[in-house]
């Protein structure tokens, strides 16, 4: 009887450790998830704002009437209404 006593408490310490061990995994892989997310919205609010101030700045220099000669768009620009090479039917 002794023996049985041992064999299950031995069988539930070592499900409750996994169990432990699992969580904590999860939990530390759930943390470095929400910090990789946190770092690619800030790199986007970032990129917005800056994009923002280019805009502000074009304006500003239209109304002022300083706008520059014969800008040219950046490497890999595609205007929205760009069509594929295969016209629509």
């Amino acid at each position: 009887m002794k023996l049985i006593l041992q064999i299950a408490l031995g069988v539930f310490l070592g499900t409750l450790a996994s169990q432990l061990t699992i969580d904590g995994w999860r939990t530390h892989q759930e943390g470095i998830a929400k910090e990789a997310i946190e770092k690619l919205q800030a790199e986007q609010e970032r990129v917005r704002i800056e994009q923002g101030e280019r805009i502000r700045a074009l304006l500003l220099q239209r109304r002022q009437g300083k706008t520059p000669a014969a800008s040219k768009p950046p490497n890999g620009f595609v205007p929205d209404d760009a069509q594929a090479d295969t016209p629509k039917e």
